[in-house]
């Protein structure tokens, strides 16, 4: 598993590179922290910037910041309009509007050929009796959908044993799980590994970083 830097305004982030990230899957990243969100934007640029293909950001949790991606985009040396423009954003503040554009997307796949669609915090809005009445078959959607195009499906969720969280844990092919006990600790779950990092203030470089070691202050277990 690979790892990135994370934009200045953060000391480190732990970024999943692109390449484990499976196509026709779904992946659950499951956090609290402000830290995720940077996850999805840096799948979202790397689609542009590696692949060469556009991406659909669709927001659940008024989470999109186009400030960081344009900071993301400058840390890795690309033009920063670029990447946005290749970028295409829906937000949904309610489940109907959730469950509209999630079912709009196989229109959206089709005109712009994305390799990456990222969904922040997809559960949070399915909350009532209406949503959960919804929220089962827009997933058995989604999940169709990520199977028959072939792109890969990142979703972002609060985790924990909330009736939205637990069904998207159970019909996702993939789940993150990344806590921060405290501001000098992150840790990451993912498939019965565990990753942990220890930050350091921005610009600042450790001793691995010239020897070749664990990179980033990872250690796994």
């Amino acid at each position: 598993m690979s790892f990135c830097i994370s934009s200045r305004s953060l000391p480190v982030l732990p970024c999943i590179d692109l390449r484990d990230f499976k196509p026709s899957c779904i992946t659950v990243i499951e956090v609290s922290s402000s830290l995720v969100p940077d996850v999805l934007f840096r799948l979202c640029a790397a689609s542009v910037v590696s692949l060469d293909r556009d991406a659909l950001f669709v927001d659940g949790g008024n989470s999109f910041n186009p400030y960081s991606l344009l900071r993301i985009a400058k840390s890795i040396g690309t033009e920063p309009k670029k990447v946005l423009s290749r970028i295409h954003v829906a937000r949904a503040f309610t489940e109907y509007q959730m469950d509209a554009l999630i079912h709009g997307l196989k229109d959206a796949v089709e005109q712009w050929n994305p390799a990456v669609l990222a969904i922040s915090y997809l559960p949070s809005l399915f909350s009532g009796s209406d949503g959960m009445r919804l929220f089962e078959p827009l997933l058995e959607f989604l999940k169709l959908l990520t199977a028959s195009s072939g792109i890969i499906a990142a979703v972002t969720s609060f985790g924990g044993q909330w009736y939205g969280d637990m069904l998207l844990a159970s019909r996702a092919d993939r789940v993150i799980l990344i806590e921060q006990p405290s501001k000098n600790l992150i840790r990451l779950f993912d498939n019965g590994h565990v990753y942990e990092y220890f930050p350091v203030p921005s610009g600042q470089m450790r001793f691995t970083d010239f020897t070749g070691g664990d990179a980033y202050g990872k250690n796994s277990a």
